[in-house]
């Protein structure tokens, strides 16, 4: 009987909320023929469409596990890119800007620029300040929506630093949320399949913003 249930858990053991939000994420390059996926990780973003994106990682652990599934991976630094310009019609980064100091994620945004044709999308997932930010050893910093878009969208003075161009225009801004505290491991199971239906807690972690460059 522990046996089945243990096969059981490990069948259905998956984060539903993060593959949700993933797709979810996806819809927007509906229409763009080559996508970059910054920070890659293990491919999750990958294999929605393995034939269309191409991803970066300064892990090399996950490069290797990205290539063992047969997608396309390769190790890159986001703050310099090894493509040339307007060379995809979308680029996404989800949960990678968190990880970078303000100068390197201004040169993060700047590579997006220039790689992206005009018309491109790019899609920017990243966590908001809340209590269980700083839990992750390697974060170093939110940035929230307003300062990305200040510097990639809006004109005008008051910056520090300047503007990046070209520019983009905001498509959408969406908040993401924190799922149902179900205790145990069968609970976290639960709540991230619940979390796709939108039953979750009112609490906002992150935010998806999505520019389209102009």
């Amino acid at each position: 009987m522990k046996n089945i249930l243990r096969n059981y858990l490990k069948k259905f053991n998956k984060n539903y909320q993060a593959d949700f939000l993933l797709k979810n994420e996806f819809k927007y390059f509906k229409n763009s023929k080559k996508i970059l996926d910054l920070g890659c990780g293990e491919g999750d973003f990958l294999k929605i469409a393995p034939h269309r994106i191409i991803g970066i990682d300064t892990n090399k652990r996950s490069i290797l596990s990205c290539r063992k599934q047969k997608l396309n991976a390769f190790y890159g630094n986001v703050t310099k890119l090894h493509f040339k310009a307007n060379s995809f019609d979308g680029v996404h980064a989800s949960h990678v800007i968190e990880h970078l100091y303000p100068a390197d994620a201004y040169k993060m945004l700047n590579e997006v620029g220039r790689v992206l044709k005009k018309g491109g999308i790019f899609v920017l997932s990243t966590p908001l300040l809340w209590k269980g930010f700083y839990d992750d050893f390697t974060h170093i910093k939110p940035y929230n929506p307003e300062s990305i878009i200040r510097y990639l969208v809006n004109d005008g003075s008051q910056k520090t630093l300047p503007d990046i161009a070209p520019r983009f225009k905001k498509i959408d801004l969406s908040f993401r949320f924190r799922p149902l505290p179900l205790p145990g491991k069968i609970g976290h199971i639960v709540s991230s399949y619940l979390y796709r239906y939108g039953m979750h807690s009112y609490t906002r972690d992150a935010y998806t913003l999505v520019l389209k460059k102009i």
